[in-house]
């Protein structure tokens, strides 16, 4: 596995360094900060005052960058892999999504949040961009994680599963984990107001079917080495995933942010919004 590890010296982000007690040895981890210097704030300023000012903050802003990479490390486990750490100037979303890029990393992880209200403002945007246009999968780390045990895994579609299965066949983690495959079924309003319509011979026939279609990815899981089982709900996607999160309080929750099926997209794409903003758990975003 390639990691990239985003870093801004937060309590999330050092969570973030540290959930690599439960991934599996580097193949290569490159640690980045990124420095981002404000604008000087006082227009009315002296040109050669303002560009002292800002040389001078920005040469504060690359020692502590420094200091958050070097402190980072020291957080990370013994035998690590492969570490290099790197400083960026820059867009902190933008930096992280072309370092991605170039190192053609399998994942990317980072704290949710950042510094503070507004830089967890700054940051919940950049970690929100980075979740939806980065060029791999994407662990936000909202809370202290140690090890992997619990997973949640919903899916919508095949594709979904075979995006998930082919993430875990590159074995990201130190130790097999207990894992429920989700299928919300939704035949409720306000998703599908004619729910209430549907024969209940029908409705049970395709609960059925929805188990089945779970059944299939907890045998690939299996074959794997980890522990899974199906789970089929009738809800409203967004809703029922995040009352299945709160009741059963898994280590992670893994989800695939894009499906290419216009019906897919929206309810997946509003699910994984919804999830995001309104579940403390940690989530792992899958890409293809």
């Amino acid at each position: 596995m390639k990691y990239l590890l985003a870093v801004d010296g937060s309590d999330q982000s050092l969570d973030a360094t540290r959930v690599f007690e439960a991934l599996t040895p580097a193949e290569s981890l490159k640690v980045l900060h990124v420095v981002s210097v404000p604008g000087i704030p006082y227009p009315a300023m002296g040109a050669d005052v303002a560009k002292d000012l800002a040389m001078t903050v920005e040469k504060a802003m690359k020692e502590e960058g420094e200091r958050v990479l070097n402190q980072a490390e020291s957080l990370l486990p013994l035998h690590p892999g492969a570490v290099s750490k790197q400083l960026e100037m820059g867009s902190p979303a933008e930096s992280i999504l072309k370092v991605a890029q170039e190192e053609k990393v399998d994942l990317v992880v980072m704290g949710a949040r950042g510094l503070g209200r507004i830089r967890e403002q700054i940051f919940g945007s950049v970690s929100h961009r980075v979740m939806t246009h980065a060029p791999c999968s994407t662990l936000l780390v909202k809370q202290p994680i140690r090890k992997i045990k619990n997973l949640l895994i919903p899916i919508e579609s095949q594709e979904d599963a075979e995006a998930i299965l082919t993430f875990f066949k590159k074995k990201p983690f130190r130790e097999p984990c207990a894992m429920t495959v989700l299928h919300v079924l939704p035949m409720v309003d306000p998703v599908w107001p004619v729910g209430a319509m549907i024969p209940q011979d029908f409705r049970k026939e395709m609960i059925s079917y929805a188990e089945k279609f779970t059944q299939v990815l907890c045998v690939e899981l299996e074959r794997l080495g980890h522990q899974a089982k199906g789970q089929a709900i009738e809800g409203a996607p967004s809703f029922t995933i995040v009352d299945v999160v709160k009741n059963t309080k898994p280590d992670l929750l893994v989800l695939r942010p894009q499906s290419r099926s216009a019906v897919g997209r929206f309810f997946l794409g509003s699910v994984s919004h919804s999830v995001v903003h309104n579940t403390d758990c940690s989530l792992l975003f899958v890409r293809d």
